[in-house]
Order: structure tokens, then C-alpha cells, then sequence
């Protein structure tokens, strides 16, 4: 008999958090160049093609919450009241995504997670090159969100530009965060708003001399 569909995604989502547990206590024990796929495999009893079942490679389960992440943050983003302007629901849907009461867990364990993985890509510059190819994709999908939303074309510079600059300030955001003694969630939240909140309403340093 097969399993009901609802089972069967539970049963996945389930061995895919093990993998990633399993991973990241691997690459913070050991080093990422120094563990292998089959020694995450053996960690989350699976396994190696389970694991290539949900995962290409090693590198990919260090970027994989970044997706879940964004998908997350486009979801709340399409919440927001068409009207609002893009930094003032990209705060707003921050704040939706990071502080949802309905799910406390779920969101402390994706913060712990975001903390661990980053962590491990401070301390990997070959991860870290790697990752910010790997953001194109996300960038573009907020770019074109952004532009939905103000009426622009799916291609206008502004919305690129706009989305651009809130990934290099989530980039600043997250290693200031994770650099922090409060690994929680409100913190998190408190420092990535600061960043959203300097570039809506600008970014200009005055001059001590002034």
C-alpha cells in the first residue's frame, strides 16, 4: 500500500532536518573539507543515495535553509497589502516570517540552523565565493517580486537594484547576528529590520566633521 501523500512529505521533510543535523555537527566537529558524503549518510542512518535524494552534494545542505528561507519570506512578502512599498512590506514580512507565533519551534529551529550553516561559511572561503553565485537566483526571484508589486517591468533596474542591495545587507545582517552572545530569533529579527530600515530611509553617513 502507498503511503498517503501527507505521510510521505513528513516522512521526507523528516530525514532531510536529520541530514542537515547530521551534516552541520560533521562539518563543526571535523571541518567541511574534511567530511564526506557517505560520513553525513552513516551520522543520519541513510543511506548514500538517500542523501543524494534530497541533496546534489555536501556544499548544497550548508545553502539548502537559504531557499527554505526565501521561500518563506516571498510567501509573507505576497501577504502584504498591495499598496505598501517594497521596504515597508519587506520589513513587514520579515517580522511575519521571523516572530510567527503559530509556529515558535519550527522558526527557533530554522534560526539555529541559519546561525550553524553561516557560521560554517565564515570559516570556508571557497563556501563563501560559492554562495554568493548561489544567491543570483534569489536576488532575481525578490527583484522580480519587488516589481510586481510597484507595477514595474519584471526586468527594471530599481527593483534589481533594490533587491541587490537588501541581499548584501542581509549578508552584513546575518554575520553581524551570528557574532552576537543572543542566538534568538527577536534578535535576529531586530538586526536585519535595522538594515531594511537604513536602506528605506537612507543610507547617507554624515561626516564627524559636520
Amino acid at each position: 500500500m502507498t503511503a498517503p501523500i501527507g505521510l510521505r512529505e513528513r516522512e521526507k521533510a523528516r530525514v532531510r532536518r536529520e541530514l542537515i543535523d547530521a551534516a552541520l555537527l560533521l562539518f563543526e566537529r571535523r571541518g567541511f573539507e574534511q567530511t564526506t558524503v557517505q560520513e553525513i549518510a552513516d551520522a543520519a542512518h541513510v543511506s548514500r543515495r538517500t542523501f543524494h535524494r534530497h541533496f546534489p552534494s555536501k556544499t548544497a545542505v550548508v545553502f539548502s535553509h537559504e531557499d527554505d528561507v526565501m521561500a518563506l519570506l516571498l510567501d509573507a512578502l505576497d501577504r502584504r497589502p498591495p499598496a505598501e512599498a517594497v521596504f515597508v512590506a519587506l520589513r513587514a514580512a520579515l517580522r511575519a516570517a521571523l516572530l510567527d507565533p503559530a509556529q515558535p519551534e519550527l522558526r527557533r529551529q530554522q534560526a539555529d540552523t541559519a546561525r550553524r550553516a553561516r557560521l560554517v561559511l565564515i570559516s570556508n572561503p571557497a563556501l563563501r565565493e560559492e554562495n554568493f553565485t548561489g544567491t543570483f537566483g534569489r536576488r532575481d526571484a525578490l527583484a522580480r517580486n519587488f516589481a510586481r508589486r510597484a507595477g514595474l517591468a519584471a526586468d527594471d533596474l530599481r527593483a534589481k537594484l533594490a533587491a541587490g542591495t537588501c541581499f548584501a545587507a542581509f549578508g552584513v545582517a546575518l554575520d553581524h547576528w551570528v557574532a552576537q552572545p543572543d542566538p534568538s530569533l527577536r534578535c535576529l529579527h531586530e538586526i536585519l529590520d535595522a538594515t531594511v530600515a537604513a536602506l528605506q530611509h537612507g543610507l547617507e553617513i554624515p561626516s564627524a566633521a559636520g
